[in-house]
């Protein structure tokens, strides 16, 4: 697991990072918050998607990465990441529904 701290004055962000290095299959979760203003879910270019009866979400995929973001707690940004190998090849066979995206994102959050 990776925890990084950025400029505590302007940006708090935590990452916690999970690589299975015999599959090469990645997590990320993501907790950011802008301290000098709130941040806000562009949420243009995702798919609106339940995380649980009073949350929404949003779902957002490309080649090699699948994600859920959604506003968390106390003004914090929460995306979850999931690719293969640094993000480098197509998720192809690898790719997770989005129910099962979603049981691992509620089992980090």
């Amino acid at each position: 697991m990776e925890i990084l701290i950025d400029d505590p004055d302007v940006l708090l962000q935590y990452v916690f990072h999970y690589k299975n290095k015999q599959t090469g299959q990645e997590i990320r979760y993501i907790l950011s918050k802008s301290i000098s203003r709130p941040e806000k879910l562009l949420v243009h270019d995702k798919v609106p998607m339940k995380i649980d009866e009073y949350k929404q979400g949003y779902y957002r995929e490309s080649d090699t990465s699948q994600s859920v973001w959604w506003e968390g707690e106390k003004g914090f940004l929460s995306r979850f990441v999931y690719y293969i190998n640094d993000n480098r090849e197509k998720l192809d066979n690898k790719k997770l529904t989005q129910s099962e995206l979603l049981d691992l994102a509620k089992q980090v959050q």
